[in-house]
């Protein structure tokens, strides 16, 4: 292919701009992060989560990404709804939506038969459900195993829910489509029926691939896009509309090409849907039967954010809709469509809706806190609306830290990803360093940001902004030493050790003989956090590192995951750096 052809010219010009935002990393490594962000379309991933799925590296088993969604959102490895008899896994909806996205990204210009033959040796291990974490390390690097385990601890403990599956299997290059051989797709054919052979029977199963052609049409796809919404009926007020809709319209509003719901109208709802609880069941029951009362008279409607709306008419035009309130009612539609048991006649039915346009973040907050008052809601999204996170947001600005409360608020800014900051992130660091537990950080952070104490205990109300400011100073200089050659050379597992050598270098900078005198609420002001100092790093992943050692030594049973999720292993660790 010619170097001025129109695709390639679009394609490397949309790459130079996303790798604008990687300044200091390797292209092909950027290159990853592009190609997931595009195969993945129209899913919208925070930069730790995007992160957190990257498991390229030595002893990787030929998987350069791995992605686990449930019903849209990605999972995490310690998910409660991947636990069996958790409240959390009885309150997923039957037949949930599982999709799996497995992508192997090559910034080159040629195809390699290598890239599937790779997957075909490691994925009988990878896939196999009663496979052992602790031996699986021994083939292949923890992030593959921690990864690809969420899939394994998602077939198990879902299995009761019959998952409607979708894994896709993805090669990427900047190769053009035309020089694909066909020895390379007989091993890509041969590579979907190992999958085909390892999920559930009724999975659907792709294995495809993207070159330069592929990379074109998705690179111009913009899902930020407006979006048309047909009402029956309509008030307009300034920069407000209140209306009805048919049901029949509602569902093509919410619904994409392909059928399926538009996940990324509900990033900025504060709930998860929460399947078959009370409330959904009386939905649901009204949609199945055709009686005289309106949809509408028995239901509070969903509400809308815009960043611009127009509507010279009925039909409304919104762009980048955001669904604040009504996840529950707009899931329950969805699923009565897709299982059938919605009744004929309430498709003509109406359903309220509110239509609210203003790109103004005190007023979207506001209106997020208020239309989800009325129930008990808990979790990050409704705290962002809080006043002492628009302070830490707005005092972080000052020093140039972009702070997410929102998710990917600034990502759609294109503000630098080195200096994003989600709220996920900095509870992490918090936890570390306030709490003392990198382990918890590690391992169950939404889970104790989701609760009301929890909360309070990571947000002091009363902590000093700058605690923040050193926190995020502290865990953003010890991912870039984390990165280093000579880091990796003690230890390559900056997933496990990001934490844990964020409380080392406090405890090893303050000089410290007990870990319980931290007490970072006070001494974040002796810290030093602007440059890190290099010594006082090394020797915490030093000692972490030796600790790590001695630890699976003595207990050769246990996965390296399980470990760094250990309150035992912290407390050797932070035993072992006092007493240095």
């Amino acid at each position: 292919m010619s170097p001025s052809s129109p695709d390639q010219v679009v394609v490397n010009s949309d790459f130079k701009r996303y790798l604008a935002q990687y300044p200091d990393e390797k292209p092909d490594d950027v290159f990853e992060r592009y190609a997931v962000t595009q195969v993945i379309k129209p899913k919208e991933l925070t930069e730790e989560e995007l992160s957190a799925g990257i498991v390229d590296g030595g002893r990787d088993g030929g998987i350069d990404t791995f992605f686990v969604f449930l019903n849209g959102a990605p999972l995490r490895p310690d998910d409660p709804r991947l636990v069996s008899g958790s409240d959390e896994q009885r309150h997923v909806t039957s037949h949930p939506q599982l999709d799996v996205f497995l992508v192997q990204a090559k910034n080159t210009e040629k195809w390699e038969e290598a890239t599937w033959e790779h997957l075909l040796a490691s994925l009988p291990d990878l896939l196999d459900l009663g496979a052992d974490d602790a031996q699986l390390e021994r083939s292949y690097r923890p992030e593959v195993v921690e990864q690809t385990g969420i899939l394994r601890k998602a077939i198990l403990a879902l299995g009761e829910k019959f998952p409607k599956m979708t894994f896709r299997a993805t090669y990427v290059t900047r190769a053009p489509e035309a020089n694909l051989t066909s020895s390379i797709e007989s091993r890509a054919q041969k590579v979907r029926q190992l999958i085909e052979s390892s999920v559930t029977s009724d999975a659907v199963v792709t294995v495809d691939h993207i070159g330069i052609k592929g990379l074109y049409a998705l690179a111009v796809t913009d899902h930020g896009k407006s979006h048309k919404l047909v009402f029956r009926n309509l008030l307009r007020e300034s920069s407000s509309y209140v209306g009805i809709a048919t049901i029949r319209d509602y569902l093509s509003f919410i619904r994409n090409e392909g059928g399926g719901i538009r996940e990324e109208f509900f990033e900025s709802n504060v709930r998860d849907y929460e399947g078959d609880n009370i409330v959904n069941e009386a939905i649901g029951d009204t949609l199945a039967h055709h009686d005289d009362l309106e949809f509408w008279w028995l239901n509070n409607g969903v509400t809308i954010l815009g960043d611009e709306v127009g509507s010279p008419q009925q039909i409304m035009t919104i762009k980048r809709p955001l669904i604040v309130n009504g996840l529950q009612t707009s899931h329950v539609l969805y699923r009565a469509v897709q299982e059938g048991w919605l009744a004929d006649e309430r498709l003509d039915n109406g359903i309220v809706v509110r239509v609210i346009e203003s790109t103004d973040e005190e007023t979207r907050d506001r209106v997020i806190a208020g239309t989800n008052r009325q129930t008990r809601v808990s979790g990050p999204a409704l705290y962002a609306t809080q006043q002492r996170q628009r302070d830490i947001e707005r005092f972080l600005l000052v020093h140039s830290w972009y702070y997410e409360r929102r998710k990917n608020r600034y990502k759609n800014q294109e503000k630098p990803v080195k200096r994003r900051v989600t709220m996920n992130l900095l509870a992490q660091a918090m936890i570390t360093l306030v709490l003392g537990q990198p382990d918890t950080a590690r391992a169950r952070p939404s889970t104790l940001l989701s609760r009301k104490d929890g909360y309070d205990s990571i947000f002091p109300p009363k902590l000093d902004l700058n605690a923040y400011l050193v926190a995020i100073e502290i865990l953003k200089g010890v991912d870039e030493f984390l990165a280093t050659d000579a880091a990796k050379e003690v230890l390559d597992e900056k997933t496990n050790a990001r934490f844990y050598v964020v409380a080392g270098y406090a405890i090893r900078d303050l000089g410290l003989r007990n870990s319980s005198d931290l007490r970072f609420d006070v001494n974040f002001r002796r810290l030093s956090s602007r440059p890190l100092k290099e010594s006082a790093l090394m020797d915490s992943l030093e000692v972490l590192a030796m600790i790590a050692h001695a630890y699976q030594q003595e207990h050769p049973g246990i996965s390296r995951d399980t470990m760094f999720k250990s309150n035992d292993f912290r407390d050797r660790y932070f035993e072992s750096l006092t007493q240095r």
